[in-house]
């Protein structure tokens, strides 16, 4: 078909297939269901003959409970045998009207033994009820010929039937046997047929599309000089006019779009260039305001620094020369004081001693207040060291013994267990060692104060403070971790600015943390946040970069210059 009418279209041809492969279904479908209600018609038949023979057997059971309770009745002459009696003979009677159309004959002459033996039945019954057994004997007997005669024709009944549907199961059988041999030969010549027809049609349609398909394969790979094949059906004609606009087009692009990737590289450069400038532009204005800020804050700093130092050397100096004069008053008046009454000398010496510790706590004040002069001093005047590459584990161990070993020099009770998670093999990495090591210190200190504050409230409670440092690539990471008092929440967004402290007055400046900040982030361009649960742990956490820009060397020199 599909060679004899080339020029038919793909849906001509596969609607031409269908409505032939439809002819030839409906041809051997109307043949199958011939064949199919022919058997039907048996089926039923038989059915119904079965139904019957169901029946007769039915009527052997109920005539065999009729002949009992009669014959129990003519004995007995007992009202329920009478009763069962009838209700097997409605049963019966029923039973025998759907035999009757079978066997018309054969179910009048049932019913006439059946009269007959009900009336035997009767006629023994009264001659028993009268003592005349022998009369009721012989009445039975007659009775039992009746019986007899009807067992027999029932039989005769159900073995007639039961041969008819034997014969109907195997006509049956025959025309089933008879439906699927049409059905089986009658589907493989409709397959056969349809099979060579599909074949003639797709043919017909898949060679020029794979001729086509390969066009489009090469155009799709960029060989824009690939043939393009014309041929039948009209839609393939038409789709292969259209791939030869589509190649077109595609060469038309193609040429465009090498114009655009040149002109765009050519943007990306100058935008890259433009893009840098502007980063570098940006970073040294940070660095100028940064530079500019610290300058200011070191400037002020120091100034107050300088202003407070003056006074609070002359109360230094004045406090300890005063203790110095008041112990040569106390032995200059001893002999004095020592021929008073001992109320007046019990005054003169709690006065002397209220003095002196007056003078004592004076003058640890002034420390204390010279300390945070000090520190002030220290954060407004920037760093002076030079970047080295650094063993970061061994500046992190170094820092822990020196914290560890000043605690105990302040404290010879004081014992912490100490736990180093040291990343391996993690090379050198540039930085101010004086200046990190600084940070590292107000880091492991704060821990040893906030485990020991724990400890004075918990004598059982042991304190643990554990470093860790890990390699991150571009980057490495030092944690700091107590299981101390922990941060209140509120507290921990002002950790890092100057002069706060969560400390007891007298035990912290305020300005560890704020310095540490400013080398870590300011100096060394890395970050330290801070996690914490009150009453559970505290952990610091420090990331340094390994090489740091070189905008930020400049804003430490101004800062320092500054201070």
């Amino acid at each position: 078909m599909a060679f004899s009418l080339p020029s038919l279209s793909i849906r001509a041809r596969l609607l031409s297939l269908a409505v032939l492969l439809l002819a030839v279904l409906a041809l051997s479908s109307a043949l199958l269901i011939g064949e199919l209600v022919r058997d039907s018609q048996t089926l039923g038949e038989e059915a119904q003959l079965v139904s019957v023979v169901r029946d007769a057997n039915l009527a052997s059971k109920h005539f065999g409970d009729l002949k009992y309770w009669v014959a129990d009745f003519a004995v007995s002459q007992l009202g329920s045998s009478q009763e069962k009696a009838a209700a097997a003979r409605v049963l019966l009677g029923s039973d025998l009207k759907k035999i009757a159309p079978v066997d018309p004959a054969g179910v009048a002459a049932i019913s006439r033994e059946i009269e007959a033996l009900g009336a035997m039945a009767r006629r023994a019954g009264a001659a028993y009820s009268a003592d005349d057994s022998a009369s009721g004997n012989a009445l039975m007997a007659q009775a039992k010929s009746h019986i007899l005669t009807v067992d027999a024709e029932l039989g005769h009944i159900v073995d007639r039937l039961e041969r008819q549907a034997l014969t109907l199961r195997d006509t049956s059988t025959r025309q089933s046997r008879r439906a699927v041999r049409i059905a089986i030969v009658g589907g493989i010549i409709v397959l056969v047929a349809a099979l060579f027809m599909t074949a003639l049609s797709v043919r017909s349609i898949v060679v020029p599309l794979r001729r086509l398909q390969r066009s489009m394969a090469a155009i799709t790979r960029g060989d824009f000089d690939a043939p393009i094949p014309m041929a039948d059906p009209p839609e393939i004609q038409a789709m292969a006019t259209t791939l030869g606009m589509l190649r077109d087009s595609l060469m038309a692009r193609d040429r465009l779009e090498r114009e655009r990737l040149r002109t765009q590289a050519e943007m990306r450069m100058a935008r890259d260039a433009a893009e840098e400038a502007l980063a570098e532009l940006k970073t040294a204005q940070k660095s100028l305001i940064h530079a500019e800020k610290m300058a200011s804050l070191g400037q002020l700093t120091a100034g107050i620094a300088h202003e407070i130092k003056n006074p609070l050397n002359f109360v230094n100096n004045f406090a300890s020369l005063s203790n110095e004069l008041l112990d040569e008053l106390k032995d200059a008046t001893a002999p004095a004081v020592a021929k008073l009454d001992a109320d007046a000398r019990g005054d003169i010496g709690e006065i002397i001693t209220t003095l002196s510790g007056n003078l004592d706590k004076i003058a640890e004040h002034g420390r204390r207040a010279d300390g945070i002069v000090k520190s002030m001093l220290a954060h407004s005047r920037g760093t002076s060291g030079e970047r080295q590459q650094v063993d970061l584990n061994g500046l992190v161990e170094e820092a822990l013994n020196l914290a560890y070993h000043g605690a105990r020099a302040q404290d010879q009770e004081f014992n912490i267990a100490l736990e180093r998670d040291f990343a391996a093999d993690i090379a050198p990495i540039e930085l101010v060692p004086q200046d990190v090591t600084r940070v590292f210190l107000n880091l492991i200190g704060n821990g040893f104060h906030a485990v020991h504050q724990r400890r004075k409230a918990d004598p059982a409670f042991r304190p643990v403070l554990r470093i860790a440092t890990s390699d991150l690539g571009k980057r490495v990471e030092i944690r700091v971790r107590d299981n101390g008092t922990g941060i209140p929440k509120e507290h921990r967004d002002k950790l890092f600015q100057p002069f706060f402290t969560t400390k007891p007055a007298g035990e912290g400046t305020g300005l560890g943390l704020s310095i540490s900040y400013d080398i870590v982030t300011q100096q060394h361009g890395g970050t330290i946040s801070v996690e914490s649960e009150e009453g559970s742990f505290t952990e610091f956490v420090v990331r340094l970069p390994r090489r740091v820009s070189a905008a930020r060397p400049n804003v430490e020199r101004a800062a320092g210059r500054a201070a």
